[in-house]
């Protein structure tokens, strides 16, 4: 696929240069052949099809929100491609807003610190369970997966409204995602990971 999208790329430099050469043959080589890149970059299909994908990640997020909260009508219109309803945002801490009123995403606090993160890449069906004897913070809430992983925790700033979404009723269950990210700089391994609690309604 690489190599296709570099041939086409390359034609285009081609028929670029040939018709900037005519049109322009009292400019330097030089000149014609940055005139004629920058026309190629601007038909780049990469460029197009990643422009496509990005657009194609916030319909993705609305999709996973859908299903959370059961909003079949909306799943099937993303699904067939005509969904006019509200897309969510981005949050600076890389997780997304909540497009329904029952629905609050919060990060896993915690995360690194724990064992066999790996494992639990992607989608994790989980539940929230309150950590009373927990010697930092008596009023912790744990996430766990279904298989009783330990992945994290309720970031502290939070614990109170989560257990009013969830009326103090545990254990309760939500949904995790997790991903596994690259540190820039040193190339250093981590997790970043959220998760999705639907109010009891």
């Amino acid at each position: 696929m690489t190599l296709l999208f570099g041939i086409v790329i390359m034609v285009i430099a081609i028929i670029a240069f040939v018709y900037l050469n005519e049109k322009n043959s009292n400019k330097s080589y030089e000149q014609i052949q940055r005139e004629a890149a920058e026309v190629a970059c601007k038909n780049d299909p990469v460029d197009d099809l990643l422009k496509e994908a990005q657009e194609m990640i916030p319909k993705c997020e609305a999709l996973i929100q859908a299903g959370i909260v059961g909003d079949h009508f909306a799943v099937d219109s993303i699904n067939q491609g005509t969904y006019h309803g509200p897309l969510p945002e981005r949050r600076s801490n890389g997780g997304w807003l909540s497009i329904y009123d029952n629905l609050r995403i919060f990060n896993i606090a915690g995360i690194n610190h724990r064992t066999g993160i790996g494992r639990y890449v992607g989608r994790v069906e989980c539940v929230l369970v309150p950590e009373p004897d927990n010697e930092y913070d008596p009023n912790a809430i744990k996430v766990v997966s279904d298989d009783r992983h330990h992945l994290g925790y309720i970031p502290s700033e939070h614990t109170e409204f989560v257990r009013s979404l969830t009326a103090n009723e545990f254990p309760y269950k939500c949904t995790s995602f997790i991903e596994e990210r690259e540190d820039e700089i040193d190339g250093r391994k981590f997790f970043i990971g959220f998760v999705y609690i639907k109010r009891l309604d």
